[in-house]
């Protein structure tokens, strides 16, 4: 990143990496979540539909908590339960949008 901010310090390379970083575990969550919640809302199974929000929580939770595990395995890793945090608050945001979006278009078919 240094070619393409020369005059940039260590210390600010530093934070600009560590909030990309932060940003991407939030966003690949997030589009996690919108994932799980479109297959769990088109299932054919009503228990899973009714219940899809609950579950898609569940899903990134524990999709995040698994990957930090495994993480923690990896010599060049290290697994961050602060990073489970930020995955699922990801995750979470993305799935309150998506139940706005969807009540939204349920009021608009009325």
């Amino acid at each position: 990143m240094l070619w393409l901010f020369p005059a940039t310090s260590e210390e600010t390379l530093a934070i600009i990496h560590f909030t990309v970083r932060k940003v991407a575990h939030f966003v690949e969550y997030a589009v996690l979540g919108i994932l799980a919640a479109r297959a769990f809302t088109s299932s054919s199974r009503a228990l899973i539909t009714r219940n899809w929000f609950i579950l898609s929580l569940l899903l990134v939770t524990l999709y995040a908590l698994f990957d930090e595990l495994h993480q923690s395995f990896e010599p060049s890793r290290t697994g961050s339960i602060y990073d489970c945090l930020i995955d699922t608050l990801g995750g979470l945001t993305a799935l309150l949008l998506y139940k706005r979006w969807r009540r939204a278009e349920a009021l608009e078919d009325r």
